[in-house]
């Protein structure tokens, strides 16, 4: 009987002292949300965006342990992985796809995170980001946004990826050209090249009825005229009549 009741008082001391110093489980949400709290931390979207800003991946892991919704924007609705794109912080991003954040998504100002790396010229982002879309079987025709700012901005690197990745080249644009159009139009010669060997139609029209010839011949770009004439480019009949050849 003095046995059991020495048993008994060694396990409620046991028990006593582990809860005077008590540690946290990182495999408990709750108990993981106490020492957050403890240290106090603000358990917030803000605090996680500044986390990933940092490149603070301890902190960032203690939040998700803590079962932070990892997609949740901050006060300027960025969420991390927009915020991380647009600083082309390549490591960061990978760690917050492996933890199930999404790569389709958009920044404070409307733009696809994949726009936005094109725009700041990040590549290897924009690579990872592609890479997760198909992992989360995006169509990728929907963002196609991409090629129209690779293109209107002579980015034929971006472009390149995109195409390589098998983004749709020739999609027409909210503003009634095709990206083709757009590379003309703004003389980029490599990007138009690019979309030349990607067997773009060198004839379509935009929404002023115009080819690419067309537009070439009305901007004075030689170097661009020859390149397309010899793919195969054509003046449509009413540039012909309103502008001879």
């Amino acid at each position: 009987m003095k046995k059991l009741s020495l048993y008994l008082f060694v396990a409620v001391f046991v028990m006593l002292f582990a809860g005077c110093n008590s540690k946290m489980d990182p495999n408990d949400p709750q108990s993981v949300r106490k020492e957050i709290a403890k240290q106090k931390i603000a358990f917030t979207p803000n605090q996680f965006v500044s986390y990933a800003a940092a490149g603070d991946i301890a902190k960032m892991t203690l939040f998700l342990q803590a079962a932070f919704e990892i997609d949740q924007p901050d006060n300027n609705g960025n969420n991390a992985v927009a915020l991380v794109v647009n600083q082309g912080k390549t490591d960061v991003l990978k760690f917050l796809f492996e933890k199930g954040a999404k790569a389709n998504v958009f920044n404070s100002k409307g733009e696809h995170v994949v726009d936005n790396a094109v725009v700041m010229g990040h590549y290897e982002v924009l690579q990872v980001l592609i890479d997760q879309l198909k992992k989360e079987e995006v169509e990728l025709v929907n963002i196609t946004s991409a090629v129209i700012i690779a293109t209107k901005t002579g980015n034929t690197q971006a472009l390149q990826i995109l195409g390589e990745a098998g983004v749709p080249l020739h999609t027409r644009g909210a503003d009634g050209y095709y990206p083709i159009h757009l590379a003309v139009k703004g003389g980029h010669y490599d990007a138009m090249m690019y979309l030349i060997s990607k067997g773009v139609d060198l004839n379509s029209k935009c929404n002023q009825g115009y080819s690419v010839l067309d537009w070439a011949k009305n901007e004075g770009y030689s170097r661009l005229i020859s390149a397309l004439k010899k793919a195969g480019a054509k003046h449509t009949p009413a540039y012909i009549k309103e502008f001879g050849r």
